[in-house]
């Protein structure tokens, strides 16, 4: 027996997110206020305030728009949604150093469109495989209880996870890959199965970790900080010390001083420690609170769906919520290699700020269309 209905946990999923949202924004704001005043030598501090308003707002046009798609409509729209993100993974790596596909930090990640308009496909193909296999499995064209039905959603996930760390983005590559793991479980896939595709993706992830330097220092610097290089436990060191120098309430909002050009990407890949400095254990518990009720109340409309796909596709998109939330504070807090990860909702970054929203419009439309009886 479910405890709380669909239509309000769908009200309790949007006004967490809506929250989130505003809370990230001040977050974002007194994060990134430094950097801004050295990049325009001090003449202003919200040209990344601004940039992140204008990206909520767009994202809340897309989720809108996801909301008004019927469940139908989405699955015909599946394979060419994935088509298209599969083209643009590969245009990516083909424009890889020109002005469409700038290199940033080492990797190709972003495609340039209008007016310098910037989108992730990594962040497009997440969501689209999780629409593909919920129509596919749904709609009884591929068998999840079936070897050779675990065999093609795996391919379905392996190609575009192959593009993506090849960018390189390896943490983006595996982010799939475990989208792919959480989508075979939920479509009840056989564990002998699960087994043996989990113990290849193992292998292959050992090779390729073990084939690049960077990312084998990475590796030794998360299980041995003493034996580690001091550049690449850095970044690390620096969230601890923004998280723990919190205390209870915080140094008090805009009075952080790790993003005071000490800890790098404050305002996106380690923005949690920043709400820790400033805000303390309760900012951060606040945050917990908000994120843990949009991803239970997610759950809940995902377990009444009224149909298959809508169970699939639900649990599918929130399950990748939630993975992006549990990366983004295990690598704050050293739980996890170091990478870079957005903390859905709070953090500034375009692309998975409007893909995460857009997503909570697809479950919103799920529980709108009635419950399991």
């Amino acid at each position: 027996m479910t405890i709380i209905n669909p239509p309000r946990a769908r009200n309790i999923m949007i006004i967490s997110a809506v929250m989130l949202l505003i809370l990230g924004t001040l977050a974002v704001f007194t994060a990134s206020s430094f950097k801004s005043l050295l990049l325009t030598n001090s003449e202003s501090s919200t040209i990344f305030l601004l940039s992140h308003i204008k990206k909520v707002l767009i994202g809340i046009a897309a989720g809108v728009v996801a909301w008004l798609i019927p469940p139908r409509k989405l699955k015909k729209a599946a394979p060419v949604l994935y088509g298209v993100s599969i083209v643009m993974l590969v245009t990516l790596i083909l424009l890889r150093g020109t002005h469409w596909a700038p290199v940033i930090n080492g990797s190709a990640r972003w495609l340039v469109l209008f007016s310098g308009f910037r989108i992730m496909p990594s962040e497009i193909v997440r969501i689209a495989y999780v629409i593909l296999a919920a129509s596919l499995v749904s709609d009884g064209v591929i068998r999840a209880r079936t070897g050779i039905g675990v065999v093609w959603l795996a391919v379905l996930g392996i190609i575009p996870a192959a593009l993506v760390a090849s960018q390189p983005d390896f943490a983006g590559g595996m982010y799939i890959l475990i989208v792919m793991v959480t989508v075979l479980f939920l479509a009840e896939s056989r564990f002998k199965d699960m087994l043996v595709l989990f113990l290849l993706m193992l292998a292959m992830a050992s090779v390729v970790v073990f084939s690049s330097e960077y990312r084998r220092v990475r590796l030794v610097s998360w299980f041995s900080p003493g034996d580690a290089a001091q550049a690449s436990t850095y970044q690390p060191e620096q969230a601890c010390i923004a998280l723990g120098s919190g205390g209870i309430m915080g140094r008090g909002i805009g009075r952080g001083r790790q993003q005071r050009g000490f800890l790098p990407e404050a305002f996106s890949d380690y923005i949690f420690a920043v709400i820790g400095e400033e805000s303390g254990f309760a900012g951060v518990l606040l945050i917990l609170t908000l994120l843990l009720l949009l991803l239970l109340s997610g759950w809940t409309i995902a377990q009444n769906a009224d149909h298959l796909f809508g169970y699939l596709v639900a649990g599918g998109l929130i399950a990748s919520i939630a993975l992006g939330m549990f990366i983004h504070m295990g690598v704050v807090t050293r739980i996890f290699p170091s990478t870079g990860m957005p903390l859905p909702l709070v953090s500034w970054g375009g692309s998975n700020l409007m893909v995460t929203i857009g997503t909570l419009g697809i479950v919103s439309r799920v529980a709108s269309e009635g419950t399991r009886r």
